[in-house]
């Protein structure tokens, strides 16, 4: 398979683009494997993304949200991780992005145990009324149009029968599973949902805009704090329970905080609070 634009140019690649000239360097059977984790990379950010815009906080949030839609990230991240890298050393990104994909192995004991401390967390999600009604309106969607879309298609690619070339089956088979996932996740979201008011303006918490400035880089970010539905890494908008908001929740303006990214750990001091837009 090949490319429109030739390997080393510097920007402009598509990821898309990008994803299809990978996996065509790859034998067949590695690019079979391969194949649905990154097609699944690219329609989640979208196939006519640049490549070399990519931030590392959504490269945090495909993370966060592959255990959300019941995929184990340790069978799924390595690939990623892989073709990210390969994009920095024929120049269609700037900087090895692959270093923001964190491959986090545990002990079976550890993982229990995280498992049942999840649990218990998720037996009460607070989000806002904004919140509950952005999912629902998803499970909606899911239940009503991608999923007989997505089933009807995995039916059409059945008829060839050799499911041992048939790519688009085994796709669409893929797909399905991870669209039933997020429905059975948002069904038991919904479920646990706690309605509360947005915080106040004078110290982080669920729906409040911080701004922080990172002290190494002398960088400042902005991020709004919502509950599961508003979710938008894109515009800023975090999780209330991802590790960057955790870090924030009841600290106020001029407190410093140490935040675990992907990347590392990092110091930001809040510059300012304000209520959402």
């Amino acid at each position: 398979m090949s490319s429109s634009q030739p390997p080393g140019a510097p920007s402009g690649m598509q990821l898309g683009q990008a994803v299809s000239t990978y996996l065509g360097t790859l034998p067949a059977a590695e690019r079979e494997a391969q194949a649905p984790m990154l097609l699944r990379f690219s329609r989640w950010l979208g196939p006519d993304r640049d490549l070399n815009a990519i931030m590392p906080i959504e490269l945090e949030r495909y993370q966060e949200q592959l255990g959300e839609v019941g995929i184990d990230p340790t069978r799924s991240l390595d690939g990623l991780k892989n073709f990210l890298a390969d994009a920095k050393k024929r120049g269609w990104t700037d900087t090895n992005l692959g270093l923001h994909v964190k491959v986090r192995r545990k002990p079976a004991a550890t993982r229990a145990t995280a498992n049942n401390n999840t649990a218990t967390a998720e037996a009460r999600v607070e989000m806002t009324q904004e919140g509950l009604a952005a999912l629902q309106q998803e499970l909606y969607r899911l239940e009503h149009e991608v999923r007989p879309r997505v089933t009807a298609t995995m039916q059409r690619a059945a008829a060839d029968k050799d499911f041992r070339e048939n790519a688009p089956y085994h796709a669409a088979k893929e797909e399905l599973s991870a669209v039933q996932s997020r429905i059975n996740a948002l069904r038991d979201t919904i479920s646990a949902a706690a309605i509360v008011e947005r915080s106040a303006a004078d110290r982080a918490g669920l729906g409040t805009c911080v701004v922080v400035r990172d002290l190494v880089e002398d960088e400042e970010f902005r991020y709004t704090l919502v509950g599961p539905g508003e979710i938008d890494p894109r515009r800023g908008k975090i999780s209330i329970q991802s590790p960057v908001a955790q870090a924030l929740v009841d600290h106020a303006a001029g407190d410093v905080v140490e935040v675990e990214t992907p990347a590392g750990i990092v110091h930001y001091r809040i510059e300012r609070i304000e209520p959402a837009k």
